[in-house]
């Protein structure tokens, strides 16, 4: 009830703000409805950004779904920055690869929240930060079931699995004719089930981008590495590589080779170890 009762005061804030404000140093700041782009840029290679897209594990016979998204809802930009109030919200979903065009789903998980954002740009560098709190539930779905032996796959039973966390990252990007980014934050859960589960998570990563003679190829790598405590601490390492299609951090969609490393992504299977490789595709809307 009490995590209830602040999802609801943060959302009031967010409703709250007035639509226009005054002057700041003489310049004209107003805040704006659902502009587009977001203040603070998703990381790459992180598992906990709204993307929409396959992963088809080349290892296993596997597919990663992700559907969803991300907006600011309201923006108010200055002459070298801006700040950002937004949502979350986004499915990444297991599929099994069967004949004849058939993929069961075996598990899903649903993250939402809100978030508030900065960046500011100076000379060459972009530093910015995005303080999020949300929630995330993870459920199992029909493709566990074994109709034939009429429970569920490898005896591994439904449980309540649920996070409500606060997350802060800041990251620092140099431009030029290589774009280096650098980022790090954590995680506090603050609601948990189950709670074998730690209560901090350690997030950093890197990213690199190489602008080529074509506006619309940018080819890039991108590592996620996040130490968690589960039955002892643990690297999770996520790595990304491929090209972006269309506006460098806009429209357009990536081709990519994917690897990880750790616990599996899944809520339902939080303590089974994963370790694949494949290649896949997302979608910039």
């Amino acid at each position: 009830m009490r995590n209830n009762c602040i999802l609801y005061f943060l959302c009031i804030i967010v409703v709250s703000i007035p639509a226009s404000a005054g002057e700041t140093s003489g310049e004209q700041t107003k805040w704006q409805w659902l502009q587009s782009g977001l203040t603070f840029r998703p990381a790459v290679a992180s598992i906990y950004e709204p993307r929409v897209g396959f992963i088809f594990y080349g290892n296993e016979n596997n597919i990663r779904l992700d559907i969803g998204s991300s907006i600011d809802l309201l923006s108010r930009n200055y002459r070298s920055g801006a700040i950002g109030i937004g949502v979350d919200f986004f499915t990444y979903t297991l599929l099994k690869s069967w004949d004849n065009m058939y993929f069961p789903v075996i598990a899903s998980d649903y993250f939402f929240g809100i978030n508030i954002s900065y960046s500011q740009t100076v000379d060459a560098a972009t530093t910015s930060g995005r303080f999020r709190f949300t929630h995330i539930s993870a459920h199992f779905v029909d493709g566990h079931f074994d109709a034939e032996e009429g429970g569920w796959r490898n005896g591994r039973d439904p449980i309540i699995y649920s996070r409500e966390f606060f997350e802060l990252v800041f990251s620092h990007q140099m431009n030029g004719s290589v774009i280096h980014r650098w980022y790090g934050g954590l995680q506090y859960n603050i609601n948990l089930t189950p709670d074998m589960i730690s209560r901090v998570e350690f997030q950093s990563g890197y990213e690199i981008f190489v602008p080529m003679g074509y506006d619309y190829v940018t080819p890039y790598a991108a590592i996620d590495v996040r130490l968690v405590d589960i039955a002892g601490w643990n690297l999770n390492t996520s790595f990304q590589a491929g090209i972006k299609l269309g506006h460098r951090f806009g429209r357009g969609f990536d081709l990519f080779l994917s690897y990880y490393n750790g616990y599996n992504v899944h809520g339902m299977l939080f303590d089974e170890k994963a370790d694949y490789w494949g290649f896949g595709f997302n979608v910039h809307l």
